[in-house]
């Protein structure tokens, strides 16, 4: 076998590096609120709610790694063979819009002071944590060749220690024992939690992310790009499931202390195990989870809008005004952000997941019709939880998709996109021949 054949794959070290750096993108304030009042939910019932919230979770990053993989392409070339050129556009632009300045990282930063900085300094402004905080990630995330680097060498150890910490000390010694809450469906309501998170938008944008970094470090060759990409989103996908895991048997464990709110209990956890260090360690805990998230999608943000404008957008450029978007949208706070942002990722999300389960597939063109009829239906299907997200709640679509299964748990697109899939499958399962799509 040729020299141009043979696998060119990462040392060890830096698989640990890369995987590391990904963890942290996706392990974010979602990650850090949601498993705890999961297993609270669930009491004993805990590892199977842990279970489907990995499922969607753990999972969906895992498929959207593989699809990026398998395919050896972006977002923006996987929804463009799907969509067409404009349409993948147009939806490539508005996912890292979404997942990046103008949802996340307002949330995360937003989220790194209500809940880390105020446990200590009540009176200190947000605005000066913001500045902080955006000031901080323009320097992390400005030089392209080094922010993977700084992210899995020197941030993501931290956040992982620290959340070795708390988990390890509930194991250890935990405040009470779980107990039956007679929850009726703890796999659904784990499903339900994992989907909130929509890590796997973000992976299919790491993905992307990866591939470049890839070949800053000299690996050039798509099919080493790949075998590589599949050595790493295994391990990515396993430390989310470790972590969401772990946090959901101390939401069992130790959550019936306590009567709190979803946020506020994973606050009351760590000061039980661990006293005011337990304070101290949460608040670390949700800064760098939160931080390590901007950085990684601000650097994102840099690739993908740098591939979107044909390299007329430099990746610095974006990186600045990622910051400054995120300082500027911050400043509303983290329930005014939610509020108006979480219908674009109901609307766009469940298009995603079609895609990239699609290009899963060894053979796309055979999938083609079927994949864009399927990632359209889901849309249209998703049209009654966006608008009721936007404040019309008594919309005639979501009445309507609420008599669908799962309708009521805003996953009433999946049975009609699958009909979709199958009908167009079996009658039009030939695709016009690809159009490549990028350089």
């Amino acid at each position: 076998m040729g020299d141009s054949k043979a696998k060119q794959l990462l040392p060890l070290a830096a698989i640990i590096v890369i995987s590391s750096a990904l963890f942290s993108g996706h392990f974010g304030v979602g990650d850090t609120i949601f498993p705890p009042i999961l297993g609270r939910g669930a009491g004993q019932s805990w590892l199977i709610a842990a279970m489907g919230y990995g499922i969607i979770n753990s999972l969906g990053v895992l498929i959207a790694y593989l699809a990026v993989a398998r395919q050896q392409q972006t977002l923006l070339q996987m929804s463009s063979k799907t969509l067409g050129t404009g349409f993948g556009v147009i939806f490539t632009t508005l996912s890292m819009l979404i997942i990046g300045p103008v949802f996340i990282l307002p949330r995360v930063s937003s989220a790194t002071h209500e809940m880390a900085v105020e446990l200590f300094f009540p009176n200190f402004p947000l605005w000066a944590t913001l500045l902080i905080f955006f000031a901080l990630n323009f320097y992390v995330a400005y030089n392209r060749a080094t922010v993977i680097d700084k992210l899995g060498k020197i941030l993501a150890p931290i956040l992982i220690l620290f959340m070795a910490i708390l988990v390890l000390k509930g194991i250890v010694s935990p405040l009470a024992s779980a107990q039956a809450t007679g929850m009726e469906h703890p796999l659904s309501e784990g499903v339900l939690n994992g989907y909130n998170t929509m890590n796997a938008l973000g992976a299919a944008l790491f993905g992307g992310w990866v591939l470049k970094d890839m070949t800053l470090r000299g690996i050039t060759d798509k099919r080493n790009q790949a075998a590589n990409l599949v050595r790493i989103g295994p391990i990515v996908a396993i430390l989310l499931l470790l972590a969401s895991t772990g946090l959901t048997y101390l939401g069992a464990s130790t959550g019936f202390a306590y009567d709190a709110e979803i946020g506020i209990i994973t606050v009351n956890i760590a000061e039980g195990l661990l006293g005011v260090f337990g304070k101290a360690v949460f608040a670390v805990l949700l800064a760098f989870a939160c931080f390590t998230t901007s950085v990684g999608l601000s650097s994102t943000a840099g690739d993908v809008f740098l591939e979107l404008t044909g390299g007329k957008l430099r990746y610095e450029i974006t990186v600045a005004l990622s910051s400054l978007v995120g300082f500027l949208l911050g400043l509303f706070g983290l329930s005014t952000i939610i509020q108006y942002t979480t219908p674009w990722l109901m609307l766009l999300y469940p298009a995603l997941v079609v895609i990239l389960l699609s290009n899963l597939l060894p053979d796309f063109s055979r999938v083609k019709n079927a994949a864009a009829a399927g990632a359209v239906v889901a849309m249209i299907f998703s049209l009654g939880d966006f608008l009721a997200g936007l404040g019309l709640e008594g919309n005639i679509l979501l009445r309507l998709i609420s008599r669908i299964p799962f309708g009521d748990q805003g996953m009433g697109w999946i049975l009609p996109t699958v009909i979709a899939i199958i009908i167009v499958q079996l009658f039009f399962p030939k695709a016009k021949p690809e159009l490549k799509v990028g350089g």
